[in-house]
């Protein structure tokens, strides 16, 4: 396709595009098509979504669960925000001509920034972060840790979720906010403000829990009036501690 894209086909006759890469695995992509599609895993903790869905995806990937919900739900409207160049390539690629989806390349934090450095992967751009420290366990993996030798340093703005929301000419409800960010989840939520969180109906957030962060997310949603849980992840590198947090409103509120 050029731009560094590579078309990639996966179960069912599923093809998507991913950021080229020189080891040419596509473990990677493989796991996330699994993990979203057939094992639904923001799906979980009885989270549902409404036939006219509106999805706020942060941290997009290359559009996976964006897809998700559109063949789910045809009438959803999704913003999807991905901040890595070429990750985002990818999300452009296969949210073509799919409508009801605005892709926007954006990092999203507890504050505003102009220069922030971030990690990219290209053998694993799933897994690039804000934090590298984060990947430190992943590291001594036999599969992973190889294919996160290859590491480049991008520098990229920074603004608050609720800025981004404000431009975004979203209804007034969010029906879901999903977040995977690796490892920034707490900074995205501390970006929403007030005014804000009533419009959130439901949050799922794939959270690095081995250092706290999951008790701290999970007491923030539960501070915003959310009965919130944390489960495992399918994750063959689930001793890393990640946790899929699940966050619902009570039905009247």
């Amino acid at each position: 396709m050029g731009d560094g894209l590579r078309c990639v086909r996966l179960d069912d006759g599923f093809s998507c595009y991913v950021p080229e890469n020189s080891s040419g695995s596509t473990d990677e992509i493989g796991f996330i098509h699994a993990e979203i599609f057939r094992d639904e895993c923001y799906l979980r903790g009885g989270v549902a979504l409404p036939a006219d869905a509106v999805v706020v995806d942060v941290g997009a990937n290359v559009g996976l669960f964006s897809l998700f919900v559109k063949r789910r739900c045809p009438a959803a409207r999704i913003l999807a925000l991905e901040p890595m160049p070429e990750t985002f390539r990818a999300l452009r690629a296969n949210l073509a001509g799919v409508d009801g989806v605005r892709a926007v390349r954006q990092a999203v934090g507890a504050g505003a920034e102009d220069a922030v450095a971030f990690t990219y992967f290209p053998d694993l751009p799933g897994n690039s972060t804000r934090y590298p420290g984060t990947k430190e366990l992943a590291r001594q993996h036999p599969t992973a840790g190889a294919l996160l030798a290859d590491a480049r340093e991008v520098v990229l703005p920074v603004r608050r979720l609720s800025e981004v929301l404000a431009e975004a000419g979203l209804p007034e409800r969010i029906d879901l906010l999903k977040i995977d960010v690796e490892g920034a989840e707490a900074d995205v939520l501390a970006g929403i403000d007030d005014r804000d969180w009533p419009r959130v109906r439901q949050v799922v957030a794939e959270v690095q829990g081995h250092r706290g962060e999951a008790e701290a997310v999970l007491e923030l949603l539960r501070g915003k009036g959310f009965s919130a849980d944390a489960g495992a992840t399918e994750d063959e590198l689930d001793d890393l501690g990640t946790r899929l947090i699940t966050a619902r409103r009570p039905p009247c509120a």
